[in-house]
């Protein structure tokens, strides 16, 4: 997987969802991999029209991003089905849409961060409104939780791949301990980043602020092209969930790159190659 990673690609036909597949393309062409994109169809009979569209698809694509491409055709439920396709496959990551025809409203709405809770394959999420030709600018946001810095390794390799810069944003609190411990957290970040040589800026947003209001308007300032934040079940933001949530709704319509805090324990280390 190190040195052909797999991007996978639940696809519906859409225009959001081909918008996931260039993300994906980008991705794989940045890392020598490849993209599959997986149709799920609740019955047999639906099968030959789904082979029908990758047809036309894929006659779509440049004959290089074609020879990257891979498609797979599944009966049965695209909500259970996405990751249990990943973990088989051993995606290093899942693009996917946020809107689209049946199944991805469903999923999107609110089962969104129900599914990330589930997955053990880090996910990037793409409302489809805004290219990405070139990741420059990521916009990290963490706090005292050392579960919020779990996105650190890939985010890093987003940026060591693309020669991006990482834009840390502290979640500040009033309260002195909880102060101090986002401080540590940025000090482990940073040596990291250093570590890999990743450039990277501090950016100050004051105790007592709207937090999600200010984070936005920062992302704005730098022309973000990617937000960068972990799920887990409990800490920061009085509801994390909804903290998520308004990360992959966000309203400058950036792609999420997330993942499941809560299966991958506290961890900093080398960045992921072949990510």
């Amino acid at each position: 997987m190190e040195n052909s990673p797999i991007y996978l690609i639940p696809f519906d036909f859409t225009p959001v969802s081909s918008s996931a597949m260039r993300l994906g393309l980008d991705l794989a062409i940045a890392n020598n991999g490849s993209v599959m994109l997986l149709h799920v169809v609740n019955k047999q009979s639906e099968k030959k029209e789904a082979k029908k569209q990758f047809k036309k698809t894929i006659s779509d694509l440049s004959e290089s991003d074609a020879k990257l491409v891979v498609t797979r055709i599944l009966i049965g439920d695209i909500f259970d089905d996405i990751t249990k396709a990943a973990e088989i496959i051993d995606a290093a990551l899942i693009v996917m849409g946020t809107h689209g025809a049946r199944g991805f409203q469903k999923i999107f709405g609110s089962n969104a961060v129900k599914m990330i809770s589930h997955s053990s394959t880090p996910l990037m999420i793409t409302q489809g409104k805004k290219t990405v030709d070139k990741i420059n600018s990521i916009v990290m946001p963490f706090s005292f939780e050392k579960k919020t810095i779990q996105i650190t390794n890939l985010a890093t390799s987003i940026a060591k791949k693309f020669n991006a810069t990482i834009h840390l944003v502290g979640y500040h609190d009033t309260d002195e301990w909880l102060e101090k411990n986002m401080v540590n957290n940025q000090k482990i970040i940073r040596q990291h980043l250093q570590e890999n040589g990743i450039e990277h800026v501090i950016a100050n947003i004051p105790a007592g602020s709207d937090y999600i209001e200010e984070l936005m308007k920062y992302a704005q300032e730098v022309d973000a092209d990617l937000m960068a934040a972990g799920y887990y079940q409990e800490g920061i933001i009085t509801n994390p969930n909804s903290f998520i949530q308004s990360m992959i709704e966000n309203e400058l319509h950036l792609p999420l790159l997330t993942v499941n805090a809560e299966e991958l324990g506290v961890q900093v280390g080398s960045a992921a190659s072949g990510f």
